[in-house]
């Protein structure tokens, strides 16, 4: 059996128990206890076994039960979720450091955007950090991506749009199958063109171009042309059926709960998103066995804290397709700053937001962002945060539960350290060279480590 440490089981419970260290009680004096090399297991028949026992309260938990891994050399595939954060890079490395061969292992980046063609809710140059890493290291990066991304979810009528991936080797653009409900609502929006360019001349929407600018009032080509527009056209679609009847209907922004209780961003943009590519994909679509690789840590909330070390994947298909999937979580119990160890050994330059004072590298403007996180968004991407106050006008419906996002911000000071010049570029042009993966001279704590901005569970 292997573990990172020799503890003394005490049941179910102890997976309730604080003995792991929190974000907000980590500081850089806080010992190494995880984050030491690891000796290599690969093709030496090792089973993996979480250090605490997985959960078994329900019959969900039951179903997803795992109580070891396979050996690594038998899955055909690792597949590491790489969000471009500290935690996911380190379960690379501790990979790596296990003996896992680079040919097994792939980069899987969902990107939250989804390539939209105006609006941006991620960092700028994340795409372009975790290319570079991919480069720099040898693997495969495999981008993924909901078309038009977070904005687009939020201004839905209907169906979800579909999920897209780029071949690693090629570069080619794959759609993943569509769903039904998708090509009823798609047919539905063709039969209703004369009608939809009918409502836009009567109502006064149709510009002869979009105006330039953060109001999306003027820039019909966003918001306005997908919100007030569909919903006129909406009204007189009784014949056929309403498309929120088909698909659904969002406008609202993700709520400050857990994945069941109305944050979308994660459910649609993230995980469904993953379990897309593993289906559709060929080389992890049958006959295969899989690894999928997370770095969620019981430090980071509440939540996470209760989180199983390993489990069956959602995508697993043993009967149907013969696809085993597995997932761990090989840093759930390191601390903050055992995950720093990881990246200081291996010499690696952090994300520029956690270089220009972001403690947590979810989207920039993350609904779990503190004031002074939103006010360093004002100030790096003025035109962005205009653009989400006019989101809250025109949905309604504010990006925090309780208030508007300049009621929210107040008078927070921006969390933006300006001691990193090449750092806050890297955020505002979106540029990141292979060659600045690596620290070149003493490495030193990015401004953000150990809660330098006091950041909210993402």
């Amino acid at each position: 059996m292997y573990r990172e440490k020799n503890v003394k089981m005490k049941g179910q419970l102890s997976l309730f128990e604080p003995d792991y260290i929190k974000d907000s009680d980590c500081t850089k004096d806080t010992p190494v206890v995880h984050g030491v090399k690891d000796s290599p297991i690969y093709g030496r028949g090792v089973r993996i076994k979480p250090r605490l026992p997985g959960r078994t309260e329900s019959e969900h938990m039951k179903k997803i039960y795992l109580p070891e891994l396979l050996p690594l050399e038998e899955y055909d595939l690792i597949a590491i979720l790489l969000s471009g954060g500290k935690d996911s890079i380190a379960c690379y490395y501790k990979l790596l450091e296990l003996g896992v061969p680079k040919s097994k292992m792939e980069f899987w980046h969902h990107d939250i955007d989804g390539e939209h063609p105006t609006r941006r809710m991620d960092w700028r140059c994340t795409r372009n950090y975790v290319r570079a890493l991919s480069e720099a290291e040898g693997i495969p990066l495999r981008l993924s991506w909901r078309v038009n991304g977070f904005f687009g979810e939020l201004y839905r009528i209907g169906a979800s749009e579909p999920v897209e991936w780029m071949e690693p080797d090629t570069g080619e653009i794959i759609r993943c199958r569509l769903s039904p409900n998708y090509v009823k609502c798609r047919e539905l929006k063709e039969k209703s063109l004369d009608q939809m360019e009918n409502e836009l001349k009567k109502y006064g929407y149709r510009m002869k171009f979009p105006a330039k600018t953060g109001d999306l009032s003027r820039r019909w080509c966003s918001a306005y042309l997908k919100i007030m527009v569909t919903d006129s056209v909406m009204s007189n679609l009784d014949s056929l059926g309403k498309l929120e009847e088909i698909g659904g209907k969002r406008h609202k922004f993700p709520a400050k709960g857990g994945t069941h209780q109305g944050r979308w961003c994660s459910g649609n943009l993230k995980a469904a998103v993953q379990d897309s590519i593993t289906v559709n994909m060929e080389r992890t679509k049958e006959n295969v066995k899989v690894l999928v690789i997370s770095g969620e840590r019981r430090g980071e909330s509440a939540g996470r804290s209760k989180y199983n070390e390993i489990e069956i994947h959602r995508t697993n298909a043993i009967k149907k397709a013969h696809r085993l999937v597995h997932q761990w979580r090989p840093v759930i119990d390191y601390s903050e700053k055992d995950v720093w160890e990881v990246l200081k050994r291996h010499r690696v330059n952090p994300h520029p937001c956690y270089r220009c004072g972001w403690n947590r590298c979810s989207c920039a403007m993350c609904i779990f962002s503190t004031p002074p996180l939103f006010a360093g968004i004002r100030d790096i991407y003025p035109e962005d945060y205009e653009a989400l106050k006019q989101d809250e006008k025109i949905l309604g419906f504010t990006l925090d539960n309780k208030c508007d996002l300049d009621s929210f911000v107040g008078e927070a000071k921006s969390c933006v350290y300006r001691g990193d010049q090449r750092a806050i570029e890297n955020l505002v042009t979106g540029e990141f060279k292979t060659e600045e993966i690596y620290v070149d001279g003493a490495w030193r704590y990015p401004a953000g480590a150990f809660h330098g901005a006091e950041g909210g569970p993402c």
